[in-house]
């Protein structure tokens, strides 16, 4: 492996540094070939969205009806806790924590939900959009933002209300799809002011006194 050479290590760790990163979806290993960076169209990460909008609702859904009656339980305290260290990574503008303890947020909803199925194929496909999972909070505000998100679906689990919270974990996933698409071409394009027309006589530009 070129890589192991580069590094003036042997091929044993570079294959399961590869084999990990292959699990967590961001490389793709090709046998005889090696292990290539994977890569995501924008059409393929918008489907992943939309699944993951379906199954990250269905599991609040179940999680908010699994805890009717047990707001004060473990399972709620520890879901306060990570939202409540999301608060400070905010007012602190620590992204990083952020990042950290916003991955851990969905990932105890799902798996507190009760069904392992639902928990194995969301972590599946949520691996495939880790870079653009953690883009999605550099612009500024967007972190507030979606910590905002957080507090009204915890607020609606921990009310053991299951389509409430059904619709505001899909919302908090298509809003954060939102959050990373960059702005369109049309969007970005800078307006050109707009040009005086000629005098047909003079071929200068033709002001107000012309």
């Amino acid at each position: 492996m070129a890589l192991a050479a580069q590094l003036g290590v042997s091929r044993g760790p570079v294959r399961e540094a590869a084999r990990a990163l292959e699990k967590d979806g961001l490389v793709t290993v090709i046998l005889n070939r090696g292990a290539f960076v994977r890569s995501l169209g924008m059409e393929e990460a918008a489907q992943i969205y939309e699944l993951n909008a379906v199954l990250f609702g269905h599991a609040a859904a179940l999680l908010a009806e699994r805890l009717k009656g047990r707001r004060d339980g473990p399972e709620a305290a520890t879901l306060r806790a990570t939202v409540a260290r999301m608060d400070h990574a905010v007012e602190q503008g620590a992204l990083e924590a952020f990042f950290t303890d916003n991955a851990l947020f969905h990932q105890q909803i799902v798996g507190l939900c009760g069904n392992q199925p639902l928990q194995a194929v969301y972590l599946e496909h949520t691996r495939k959009l880790l870079l653009l999972r953690r883009r999605s909070f550099d612009a500024a505000g967007n972190m507030r933002v979606a910590n905002a998100e957080h507090h009204r679906l915890l607020a609606s689990i921990l009310a053991g209300k299951a389509e409430p919270a059904r619709r505001h974990a899909e919302a908090h996933t298509r809003a954060g799809r939102a959050r990373y698409r960059p702005p369109s071409r049309r969007a970005t394009r800078r307006r050109r002011p707009p040009t005086r027309p000629m005098n047909s006589t003079t071929g200068r530009k033709r002001h107000a006194a012309d």
